[in-house]
């Protein structure tokens, strides 16, 4: 900042979390933003105490609920996940000319998206009740060079129809997740239920578009099964409007509404083809999401991914638009992969019954004179060292451990060096097995989640050990490593008998398996 009472355009932008352009955009459409008090024309200063009561007093401060917060619209996917954005800006069709329009435009990343695959002749409209939003929306499309720009403010009691009358050539946005219910003159396709507001958010999409025209809208995975939403789906598909469903992978989404389809809808000019492109793409990893023509085009020629289903196969009494149900994978074979895991469980199984110690029964006594881990570090027994340099024969007690859960560091695993402590015992003295199977005696472990409040702390300075000389603490120290090696090999048998189950019931259920007769 310039001064301690002075501020900059780009000061501004940092203190309300936002772009440049946006604070230009402030200034050029409020009256009331603060004028400036110095500095250049081409970089004013403004005061910084009348920026401030100027950004709280219209909710734009960082950390302050913006409008669209107080009137419960939960912002949806295309402001935290820009895959969602660029995914549907890749399904737009060429456009040299002609109106763009985003209905629900949020922070804008969805206009922009499209505004990268279109460039910047076409004509870029978005709209939204939050005047935050729609300061945020302007600046994002001005950055990726968006020349034709027009943001509206709708009043949250209005009627979306009667405010906004722009005929579109391509409608692109993500159905808001809000519990107001969407508001319109007529329900051409029937009016949506309370619980179904993403149905009557295509509807208001469908409405602002030219015969012709394209919407890509991402609907949540709801309105596509839910049984009060079927009759409004089954008229979509007799108006021959809808033409591809996309169903999407969960975690592409951070929205409380995930997963989400993606929906292609036209007015259509002439008869409708009547025929539904269904696109699975649920099981891909989202770095592996079409992002132009190229890949969509692969993807809609793959059979394992694409079909298009005639419209009358959809309607029945539940009218469900789910892909997975109508695209059946090539099934693959799986016998060789199937047996390599048998012989995998089978070699665990054995490595199990070999790891377990021998332990005989001991006499329940102490086995010595207590000392805690502080006087051992005092003594020089052992050392703390930074997490950091951790090296292999070190003891850590990893993060989050519920006790003193220690372990001897191996050299592998990013897990192990991530600790609250990392130990290094003098190995004249002090065996690290030794050390780290008494830090997980139960004493510690109590010791160590009773504090003040119930809240729980590690300390382990103040965990003991007992004393024992260094050949009796290997001989302790042995049996813990054999105990950890057993844990391993039975995490290892759960986890090739759990990919053997799965292997062997996709073969079962696909006809590549079958049982042995008897």
């Amino acid at each position: 900042m310039t001064m301690n009472n002075e501020v900059t355009a780009a000061d501004i932008a940092r203190i309300a979390g936002v772009g440049r352009a946006a604070v230009s955009n402030w200034r050029r459409r409020h009256r009331d933003f603060p004028a400036p008090i110095g500095g250049p024309p081409n970089s004013p200063t403004f005061a910084l105490a009348d920026v401030e009561a100027w950004l709280n007093a219209n909710g734009r401060a960082a950390g302050v609920d913006s409008s669209a917060s107080r009137r419960g619209i939960r912002r949806p996917a295309e402001s935290a996940d820009a895959g969602l954005a660029g995914l549907m800006a890749a399904l737009l069709p060429p456009l040299s000319r002609g109106t763009v329009v985003d209905p629900a435009c949020g922070d804008g990343s969805v206009l922009a998206a499209a505004a990268g695959r279109l460039g910047s002749r076409p004509r870029y409209v978005g709209q939204d009740i939050d005047p935050a939003q729609v300061d945020l929306a302007e600046a994002a499309l001005s950055e990726v060079g968006a020349s034709r720009i027009e943001i509206v403010v709708e009043s949250p009691d209005a009627d979306r129809l009667a405010t906004f009358r722009h005929e579109a050539d391509v409608i692109i946005s993500v159905a808001p997740l809000s519990d107001r219910p969407v508001e319109a003159s007529t329900w051409e396709y029937g009016q949506p239920n309370r619980t179904d507001q993403p149905l009557g958010w295509v509807q208001v999409c469908l409405s602002y578009l030219k015969p012709g025209g394209t919407a890509v809208l991402a609907v949540p995975f709801a309105v596509a099964v839910r049984a009060s939403g079927r009759r409004i789906r089954a008229e979509l598909l007799r108006a021959g409007v809808l033409t591809h469903v996309i169903g999407l992978p969960e975690k592409l989404s951070t929205a409380p509404a995930a997963p989400w389809q993606i929906w292609v809808l036209t007015r259509p000019v002439g008869r409708p083809a009547y025929e539904l492109r269904m696109v699975d793409l649920l099981d891909c990893d989202p770095a592996d999401l079409p992002q132009d023509d190229r890949a969509w085009a692969a993807v809609f020629a793959d059979p394992a991914r694409t079909r298009d289903v005639p419209s009358i196969e959809l309607l029945d009494e539940d009218v469900f638009l789910v892909p997975a149900a109508h695209i059946a994978a090539e099934a693959r074979d799986v016998a060789p992969e199937y047996a390599a895991l048998r012989s995998r469980y089978a070699a665990s199984v054995r490595r199990l019954l070999d790891s377990a110690p021998a332990l005989k029964a001991g006499h329940a006594q102490p086995l010595g004179v207590l000392v805690t881990v502080g006087d051992l570090a005092r003594s020089g027994t052992l050392t703390f060292v930074d997490r950091d340099a951790a090296r292999p024969g070190d003891v850590l007690i990893p993060t989050g451990a519920r006790g003193f859960e220690a372990r001897v560091f191996d050299g592998t695993g990013e897990h192990d060096v991530r600790a609250v402590s990392v130990m290094r015992c003098d190995p004249e003295s002090l065996d690290p097995h030794f050390l780290a199977c008494f830090l997980r005696a139960e004493t510690n472990r109590r010791q160590a989640a009773g504090t003040m409040g119930g809240t729980f702390r590690l300390d382990v300075r103040r965990a003991r050990v007992p004393r024992m000389p260094l050949s009796e603490q290997r001989r302790y120290g042995e049996a813990f490593r054999r105990l950890i090696e057993f844990v391993g090999a039975a995490d290892e048998v759960a986890a090739a008998a759990a990919a053997a189950t799965r292997t062997a019931i996709y073969g079962l259920t696909s006809g590549t398996l079958a049982p042995e007769e008897k």
